[in-house]
């Protein structure tokens, strides 16, 4: 049986991952989608913005394991690198 559920947030869906995990050894699979939105630019005027920031904010794709990841620390060097710092 498979099971399609919409989640409004990713901090939930990391909850209910975490209780569907208990039940991998009894053969439970999870595929885990991102459904990500596209806007048109042109609509994002000031008024677009202030009445709809949060959901703007809650799709803006950015990844939690990012800064766990490889790239983070590249991407950190080539800033130092550019700064100077280095």
């Amino acid at each position: 049986m498979q099971l399609v559920i919409d989640i409004p947030s990713e901090s939930l869906g990391d909850k209910i991952i975490q209780i569907l995990n208990a039940f991998k050894s009894d053969g439970v699979k999870i595929n885990r989608e991102v459904e990500t939105k596209k806007v048109d630019e042109s609509l994002l005027t000031k008024e677009y913005i202030k009445e709809n920031w949060k959901e703007l904010v809650m799709t803006s794709g950015d990844s939690a394991d990012y800064y766990k990841s490889e790239q983070y620390y590249e991407d950190r060097a080539k800033d130092y690198e550019q700064r100077g710092k280095v």
